[in-house]
């Protein structure tokens, strides 16, 4: 027997009818909490599958160590280890270490002194020393050779820059009687701060009897590890070559240590 049904605005069957066809006839509220449900497990479903896919796709690969180009150690190959009682990296099996050089000692014929004002210096062995005081600083020292004509003359400077306090003394230097400017530059200096230099050749020196032959002078200033500033200016005769004023400037230099400080003594070369 067919009713009407009056929720659904329709004819309903038998209840057999009914019974085969339960969601059909299920009320409207019950059949739209089953059409939310369904479609909230299909959404988490199609989240779930949308994040695996994602992570199975940028998934890093293992981490596979990359291969050494070089030796991993001196005298050893990558991959491979020192001997055993081998503990310096060379690939002896002995144990033995590479001769390391002593104390680095300054030319032949040089001496390496411990100045009174506290600086350290090397110069050739058996020369003399004298000095005077100074406006600034430590005392200006001079050492002398057996000669009496080449000379180190140390002292600080006032000046801020090393340049600066070359360029001020070359205006002096360039008024003494046959004087010739060989350079005023900036040069690099071992400790790596700023230093300056004037080389040049003169009839006489400043504050000294001049003897008519021309001298070869280089005014070195710099800054030492100490941050305070100073020079070192060699002394020598023109006619003997310019190789020995060289020297005895880069000796002093590479030797050079300002006053209450600890400086390693220069690498061997």
């Amino acid at each position: 027997m067919r009713v009407f049904d009056t929720e659904r605005q329709e004819w309903a069957g038998s209840r057999s009818e009914r019974l085969f066809d339960a969601e059909r006839n299920l009320d409207l509220p019950r059949r739209r909490t089953v059409l939310r449900h369904t479609a909230v497990v299909l959404a988490v479903c199609g989240v779930s599958f949308g994040v695996w896919a994602l992570g199975w796709k940028d998934e890093p690969e293992p981490y596979r160590p990359p291969a050494q180009e070089g030796p991993a150690e001196p005298g050893v190959t990558a991959g491979e280890t020192p001997a055993t009682g081998d503990t310096s990296g060379t690939g002896t099996s002995d144990g033995a270490t590479p001769a390391v050089s002593a104390s680095p000692t300054p030319p032949a014929g040089y001496e390496v002194l411990d100045d009174s004002e506290g600086f350290r210096i090397a110069l050739p062995s058996g020369w003399t020393r004298d000095s005077q005081s100074s406006q600034y600083g430590i005392d200006v020292v001079d050492y002398r050779g057996p000669d009496g004509v080449r000379r180190v003359q140390v002292f600080q400077l006032m000046e801020t820059s090393p340049h600066a306090s070359v360029v001020e003394a070359q205006k002096a230097q360039s008024k003494l009687d046959g004087y010739r400017k060989i350079h005023v530059q900036y040069v690099a200096d071992p400790s790596g701060g700023e230093a300056a230099e004037h080389e040049y050749t003169a009839g006489e020196l400043s504050g000294e009897a001049g003897t008519g032959a021309p001298f070869h002078v280089i005014d070195y200033r710099f800054e030492a590890q100490d941050g305070e500033r100073y020079a070192l200016i060699a002394y020598g005769a023109e006619d003997d070559g310019r190789e020995d004023e060289r020297e005895l400037l880069d000796t002093a230099r590479a030797w050079f240590c300002p006053p209450s400080t600890q400086c390693e003594a220069p690498q061997a070369s």
